[in-house]
């Protein structure tokens, strides 16, 4: 080989933990714990959107073992109500704040003295 072509074997080798762990993830079945990564997946969020919610203290309960973030499924359970019960208390705020905006409007009359 000449010294502008990379290895790719080296490639190949760095690829090869990375796609086993991809393979074992999808044979996670439910009521398994979740790693940060499969817990996006299973929950349509970004991990990017997993670490921004935990620095806002609205992440999931977290285990650390060995080194490794495990989110239990009951913490993913919880998670999952709370996240619900905020949404709906944001909502229902909402429609207050619409219903007191439209009753502090004046309001027009439709039909005009003559």
């Amino acid at each position: 080989m000449s010294p502008d072509t990379p290895d790719k074997k080296k490639d190949e080798t760095e690829k090869v933990p990375r796609e086993a762990f991809r393979k074992r993830s999808k044979r996670r079945k439910p009521g398994d714990a979740h790693t940060i990564p499969s817990f996006c997946e299973s929950n349509a969020i970004s991990i990017s959107t997993y670490y921004g919610l935990k620095r806002q203290n609205r992440g999931p309960r977290e285990i650390e073992i060995g080194g490794r973030i495990i989110i239990s499924p009951e913490a993913e359970a919880d998670w999952r109500r709370e996240q619900e019960a905020e949404t709906a208390e944001r909502r229902r705020r909402k429609r207050e704040r619409e219903r007191a905006a439209a009753a502090a409007e004046p309001t027009t009359s439709s039909t005009t003295a003559t």
